[in-house]
């Protein structure tokens, strides 16, 4: 036998605490009648006292406790083996880093509230692995497939606008390294989400979309910004905006979302898009569409747990609490009244 809880021992201390509040009771009853009767008589009075049932509901009282103390302790005995099975998706989040996205026609910032919707979809997930893939022109791994979430979120907390030193954006170079994330072998249960505001610089989408189909795997896009736009701010590096780019003209650039590639990409691979909004939607609705693709055994493992038996305790301490409020302790009264 072993005790799961074992710490639950400790109020084995009430045994005692309780037996010192019975003797406390019975001196004090003792006292009072003194009062009132001189040490002959007082015998007698004594003697319409059935001190065989106080003894035994003390008894009773004192063996509930040991009982329910054995309970909450959680003994266990004999072993039971059980088959458990992990199933899932393969998902890597695609998170766009370029400096576009500091522009604030969402809020606080593109890149802020995308990061929110992210923590906010790993939250519903269960059993899937993801990971984490960053890019602007260039495109890197930020953390590897992986089922411990809390690892995830510390990669996803850590990054910033300008991450990625290469300036510009490519949702090319972000699939092309979201491909390699995937394991080799089979080409299903595999997803992408892209969080972007959809600018691209480079020419190689269409040439990755077709890669991405091959391989099996789904993406989804958010488009995170709005069609009128925002200029993009610039910071002193604490916080503080000291302007906003321009272009070579000297103009403020407006930088609006452009959902055009977003939807193609979607589209073509079997997936969704959608714009961003305050209430988040989108999240839920990408992740009911994702109910849909099947779920693939990632490890199966056999586990031998010891059987838990509180309750052959829990019940006889319960029973025994019952008697102890049905037992009178007046001799009169008879045994049960």
């Amino acid at each position: 036998m072993q005790f799961y809880n074992d710490s639950a021992f400790i109020f084995l201390l009430a045994v005692p605490a309780a037996l010192a509040l019975f003797w406390l009771r019975g001196w004090s009853k003792a006292r009072k009648l003194g009062k009132f009767a001189d040490s002959e008589i007082l015998p007698k009075i004594a003697e319409a006292r059935a001190r065989d049932k106080e003894i035994l509901k003390i008894v009773l009282i004192l063996i509930s406790i040991l009982l329910m103390t054995l309970a909450l302790a959680r003994p266990q005995w004999g072993e039971e083996k059980k088959k458990v099975e992990r199933k899932g998706i393969d998902i890597v989040f695609m998170l766009d880093s370029s400096l576009s996205m500091l522009a604030q026609d969402i809020k606080p910032s593109r890149f802020d509230k995308a990061k929110i919707e992210i923590r906010n979809f790993v939250k519903k997930l269960k059993g899937d692995r993801i990971g984490l893939v960053i890019f602007a022109g260039q495109a890197f791994l930020q953390a590897p497939l992986t089922v411990d979430y809390g690892a995830f979120l510390l990669f996803l907390d850590a990054v910033k606008v300008g991450y990625v030193p290469d300036p510009g954006s490519s949702l090319a170079e972000a699939i092309k390294t979201g491909l390699k994330a995937f394991p080799k072998g089979d080409k299903k249960y595999r997803v992408m989400i892209i969080f972007s505001d959809g600018e691209e610089t480079t020419l190689e989408a269409e040439a990755v979309m077709e890669r991405a189909r091959e391989a099996g795997v789904r993406i989804y896009t958010v488009g995170v910004g709005t069609r009128e736009g925002a200029p993009i701010p610039l910071g002193s590096g604490k916080g503080n905006i000291t302007g906003f780019k321009k272009d070579r003209m000297g103009k403020t650039v407006i930088s609006k979302l452009d959902n055009g590639l977003l939807e193609k990409i979607a589209d073509e691979t079997g997936g969704l898009f959608f714009p961003s909004t305050p209430g988040e939607k989108e999240i839920d609705l990408i992740y009911t569409h994702l109910g849909g693709i099947g779920k693939k055994t990632f490890k199966a493992k056999e586990l031998v747990e010891k059987e838990e038996h509180f309750q052959l305790f829990l019940l006889p301490a319960l029973v025994l609490l019952m008697l102890e409020l049905l037992i009178s302790d007046r001799r009169k009264a008879g045994l049960f009244g």
